[in-house]
């Protein structure tokens, strides 16, 4: 009997091994967000231009989740040397960093997802930003920097404002590569990504229900704006924009929530290097009022998301380390 207790205790801690190793915590977060969009689809699969292509998406991820080979398996812990071996290292870093990919998918869908609910109403909630913005401020604080516009500070808003790809990118390669001689995945990897995609997940999950579009979005006030002039940085965010913005997907600021949600998972870990992007990611908050991508209401909702994805990515992963 005692023989089978001890087995049974063996067995139980395999078990929990191999699925600590094939679940993370993640994994489970963006198992739920993926089902909750799936059944909204499927609720107003008739509100919706393309909703096949969500249901697709979202069964093909559940899919994924659950079959994608497990962390820390044979297949990633076997060295391979050569082109092989880089190979094998590509392929280590797409399975453990995944879910980032996902976000650029999950955010685009929101063009089909923000009115779904509100067709009576398209983009309902605007209205309350804007008088947000002049309850808070008296005036709406982009009409208030449009005084500030010139080609320096015009240049230097819209630097800030392509700094956060700077800030996501870099942020997750900081966190995968870690110190010197650290292993890769680096410690704290897992408590990084989990706190940005957790707060771009809790800044998603809002869009349906509170569509909203940008000042930018609207005629009436940028008739009044003056145009921004640059050479390098406006006309490459005017590009993005224009074949990468949701309309409609503006409250909270994702942009604002995942680079905080790097700054404040890398910060327990690499603090130098958070405290830089962080340098960043306030002068992309700043940007994303400046350039009228956002109403001021919401850069701080955002922040908050970033600082609570941070708050349970720290509760959820156990990984922890000294910040250096």
């Amino acid at each position: 009997m005692e023989k089978f207790s001890l087995e049974c205790e063996a067995g139980a801690a395999a078990a929990g091994v191999y699925l600590k190793n094939r679940f993370t915590p993640l994994d489970g977060i963006v198992f739920g967000y993926t089902a909750i969009i799936a059944i909204f689809t499927v609720i107003f699969y008739a509100k919706m231009p393309a909703p096949a292509s969500i249901l697709a998406l979202h069964v093909f991820v559940l899919a994924a989740i659950v079959l994608l080979p497990p962390r820390g398996g044979r297949w990633e812990t076997v060295p391979h040397a050569g082109l092989r071996g880089h190979f094998r290292d590509g392929l280590r870093f797409l399975r453990h960093s995944y879910p980032l990919l996902l976000i650029l998918f999950y955010f685009e869908e929101g063009t089909q997802t923000v009115n779904a609910m509100w067709s009576h109403a398209p983009h309902w909630f605007e209205s309350h930003l804007y008088a947000a913005d002049r309850w808070l401020f008296g005036e709406l604080p982009a009409l208030t920097m449009n005084g500030w516009v010139g080609l320096v500070p015009d240049e230097l808003m819209h630097a800030f404002y392509f700094s956060y790809y700077l800030i996501l990118i870099g942020g997750v390669g900081i966190a995968w590569m870690g110190s010197r001689g650290s292993p890769k995945p680096a410690p704290g990897f897992q408590t990084t990504l989990t706190s940005v995609i957790t707060a771009f997940l809790l800044c998603f999950i809002w869009y349906p229900y509170l569509p909203a579009r940008g000042p930018w979005e609207n005629p009436e006030l940028m008739a009044g704006m003056t145009p921004f002039t640059g050479v390098l940085f406006v006309p490459i965010i005017e590009r993005i924009i224009e074949h990468g913005a949701v309309s409609g997907g503006c409250f909270p600021s994702a942009h604002v929530a995942g680079a905080w949600g790097i700054v404040f998972g890398l910060l327990p870990f690499q603090r130098k290097p958070a405290l830089l992007l962080g340098f960043f990611a306030l002068g992309m908050s700043v940007a994303c009022v400046y350039t009228r991508y956002h109403h001021a209401v919401d850069v701080p909702v955002g922040f908050m998301a970033g600082l609570l994805g941070a708050v349970i990515s720290y509760k959820l992963t156990a990984s922890k380390a000294p910040a250096e």
